[in-house]
């Protein structure tokens, strides 16, 4: 425990309230009634609490501030005596406090975690919990500059991209609560020599000497020796922090902007529209959303006109909502699937990481998660009777239309489309019926001498492989195929001189 000196009345204290209120208040830190303060004791967050009952003073409307402390169940007579530190100091200030006692070892033993993530979400959910008791909007924590320092050099260890290298944010917003931290500028020693010359005690926390944890070394070891180098590297991190923060922001609302212009996703908490799908891509949607929980899809081509750092935070975007709560995907991950998508080969299947598959697809390109139970395609089959009628096929969502009528009621110049097909009617073995794909599956093709393999016309025709099973495939009670709707139809039952009577079919793709 550290019993502060008497005040130095040469300092102007009130100077510095107001001036780091100002920048709090042009940073948009400090807003509504309510505002909760963690305090652990120390000099930092005990200034903290200081400083906003000053700044309390300063508003038309006060807020409430509350102090909560949390004792994390480590260093046990030494947490109790910081307790009361925080306690009776809250207490003189005449602000409400709140504080709980947590087993954090054995929270760490239970959830195998790292004793310090153990304590942050203990800390945390508290701090919540306190701020939702008093409808408070905001928590105020206090990270100082050589905590921001301390956590880009870390996450540089690491290997971290802007993401990580813009550090602990000014104002983070999680479950309708603001987290800020209003001394994220200013250098814990001006925060002690502030605590010093305002008298106010605190405490200094014994486990922050032990080299055990990664911060403590680079604070303890790695900071002093890169000071040789640079005197000021405390403030060229803190600025690469914010530099990195804005160009972080620039990129990732370019990112969104490209998911919401160009990728077509389903079962995720972002829009879900198909209204621009056209074609094999709204076929490719249809079918995925059937076989899978949550995806996105988007033009292959449309991927690789874009800068290389767009396409690898469009991957990692991706990724982090089909992910939900788990990690997000590393850069080994994403370069991985972003040079995979580069590659000629037209049709691939690349596993992501959590149960979620990359695939393309010719032109296209998916992410998948969540493969619905009883998803595999089974073997369709409807039949068409000889006459007239319509049908709804769920396997390849469409409907089908046919009608027979005499030779002569055929308009003369029809020629319909690759989802039409006409039939001399007495050719025919009665009833068609409507499937999907057999192994072995050929079909005699008009034009050709001979027959071809199903599977081969597929590809011929790019169908992606994900369609490949739900595709209908028309034959007649003789197990011939007629047809294959969008592809080909074969040379059985063609309309000629003898014919007397003709049945038109319709396939009809359907959202």
């Amino acid at each position: 425990m550290v019993q502060a000196g008497q005040p130095n009345k040469g300092q102007n204290w009130q100077h510095w309230v107001h001036e780091t209120y100002r920048q709090a208040q042009y940073g948009q830190l400090l807003h509504g009634k309510t505002m909760v303060v963690a305090v652990s004791g120390g000099p930092d967050s005990m200034l903290l609490m200081h400083w906003l009952a000053e700044v309390r003073h300063l508003q038309d409307n006060p807020m409430q501030i509350i102090v909560a402390h949390v004792h994390h169940g480590f260093r046990l007579e030494e947490s109790q005596q910081e307790a009361l530190l925080v306690k009776q100091a809250a207490e003189e200030l005449g602000l409400m406090f709140e504080m709980t006692q947590v087993d954090s070892p054995g929270y760490a033993k239970k959830h195998h975690l790292n004793p310090q993530a153990a304590a942050r979400e203990l800390r945390y959910a508290f701090l919540k919990s306190v701020a939702n008791k008093y409808n408070s909007p905001a928590i105020a924590l206090a990270h100082h500059a050589d905590d921001q320092a301390e956590t880009v050099l870390m996450h540089m260890l690491r290997g971290a991209g802007s993401s990580g290298l813009r550090g602990i944010s000014w104002i983070r917003e999680e479950e309708g609560i603001r987290y800020v931290r209003p001394f994220l500028h200013v250098r814990k020693q001006e925060l002690v020599d502030w605590c010093q010359m305002r008298g106010i005690a605190y405490a200094l926390d014994s486990s922050n000497q032990k080299r055990a944890y990664l911060r403590n070394r680079l604070r303890l070891d790695i900071m002093p020796l890169l000071e040789q180098e640079n005197p000021r590297i405390t403030e060229a991190l803190v600025q690469l922090a914010e530099t990195m923060a804005a160009e972080d922001d620039w990129q990732q609302q370019h990112t969104v902007e490209l998911f919401r212009s160009h990728v077509h996703s389903f079962g995720v908490e972002v829009k879900e529209d198909t209204g621009a799908l056209e074609g094999t891509l709204k076929q490719q949607y249809q079918r995925f959303a059937m076989q899978y929980t949550a995806g996105c899809l988007m033009k292959r081509d449309v991927f690789l006109s874009v800068h290389v750092a767009l396409q690898r935070r469009l991957i990692k975007l991706i990724l982090n909502y089909l992910f939900l709560e788990a990690e997000q995907a590393d850069f080994s991950t994403i370069e991985r699937l972003r040079l995979r998508i580069t590659e000629p080969k037209t049709t691939w299947r690349e596993e992501a990481g959590n149960k979620v598959i990359a695939i393309r697809e010719y032109d296209h390109i998916a992410w998948l998660s969540g493969r619905r139970d009883g998803a595999e395609p089974a073997s369709v089959h409807c039949h068409i009777e000889r006459g007239s009628g319509e049908m709804f096929y769920s396997s390849y969502p469409s409907k089908i239309v046919w009608n027979e009528m005499a030779v002569r009621q055929m308009e003369p110049d029809f020629l319909g489309d690759k989802f039409d097909a006409m039939f001399d009617a007495d050719a025919i073995q009665w009833p068609i019926s409507v499937r999907t794909r057999r192994q072995g599956d050929r079909m005699r093709v008009k034009g050709l001498n001979g027959s071809k393999k199903v599977q081969d016309m597929f590809v011929d025709a790019k169908v992606p492989s994900s369609l490949r099973d739900a595709m209908p495939i028309f034959e007649d009670a003789s197990g011939q195929i007629l047809w294959l709707p969008g592809i080909r139809r074969s040379d059985i039952a063609l309309i000629g001189p003898a014919t007397r009577s003709v049945v038109h079919i319709r396939f009809e793709p359907v959202s």
